[in-house]
């Protein structure tokens, strides 16, 4: 299928792309294009206008690349999942990446999608956000004048995945105290997209939770953390019955709205798996 006419722009450097990206009118940024190119193609389909202007970040290579400084990891935008999974620096300090990025699509796709179009897109469903918001992530976004701003996964989530400037990177501090438990449920056998994900994180005092995270993504809405929940786990001792008793303290609107009983049972199923695995780890 032949595209409508438009303009391709191919920076360089983030610098000169962080400019057109703020400059540009009627655009769309191509990263690793697994999301976009579909877009675009279904966007002809039904007849609808399609942008002006793609703005493509494969030419720069200072957006690739991970690397890492004392407890701190930085993930630029244009690392692909492949490598993100490949990495010894991610599979020894966050597992849960590595895990995650083992679970998204085939390998044709994790060769292309980017980390930063994972978590930019703004669908709803992608993998990633779960993992980077329970890990506390904080993703710096470069303005046109050279000068970076910072957002933690969480606020840029709350703002619905939306920024005026581009996104460039994004770090993670790794505690070796922290245990993680990830669920992923797909929709449909024949494609391999979430259901529904959630994860887990607690750092354990002896045998207490404490600076505990549950982030959980519908699929329906970005992903956000129940916080009413987080509250119940804090202070408690692991033990075989915490999953259950869990399950009584939810915050029931972020799991129930827009779900099916089915999606509302697995929900409840992965969320009491998590906490157990948790329980046994300690």
């Amino acid at each position: 299928m032949l595209l409508n006419t438009l303009t391709l722009h191919t920076p360089q450097t983030t610098s000169e792309a962080a400019k057109l990206f703020k400059e540009l009118e009627d655009s769309k940024v191509l990263a690793g294009g697994t999301f976009l190119l579909n877009s675009l193609k279904l966007l002809k389909t039904k007849g609808t206008r399609t942008p002006k202007n793609i703005l493509s970040l494969a030419k720069v290579a200072d957006l690739k690349g991970i690397s890492s400084s004392g407890s701190n990891v930085t993930i630029k935008a244009m690392t692909t999942i492949t490598e993100i999974f490949e990495s010894q620096t991610i599979t020894e300090r966050f597992p849960i990446l590595h895990t995650i990025c083992r679970n998204i699509s085939t390998t044709p796709i994790r060769n292309m999608a980017s980390f930063g179009g994972n978590l930019t897109c703004r669908y709803t469903w992608t993998e990633l956000p779960v993992a980077m918001m329970a890990l506390d992530a904080h993703m710096y976004f470069m303005s046109p004048d050279g000068t970076g701003s910072v957002l933690s996964a969480e606020d840029f989530f709350k703002n619905n995945a939306r920024s005026e400037y581009l996104f460039t990177h994004a770090t993670i501090s790794h505690d070796p105290l922290a245990r993680l438990a990830y669920r992923r449920v797909r929709k449909m056998s024949e494609v391999d997209q979430p259901l529904l994900s959630l994860c887990v994180k607690t750092s354990f005092k002896g045998s207490q939770w404490s600076q505990t995270r549950v982030v959980i993504n519908s699929g329906t809405a970005f992903a956000q953390r129940d916080y009413l929940l987080e509250e119940f786990l804090n202070g408690k001792t692991s033990g075989s019955n915490l999953g259950h008793e869990a399950m009584n303290h939810l915050t029931v609107a972020i799991y129930d709205t827009r779900s099916t009983e089915y999606k509302q049972h697995m929900f409840r199923v992965s969320l009491r798996g998590a906490i157990e695995d948790l329980c046994k780890s300690n």
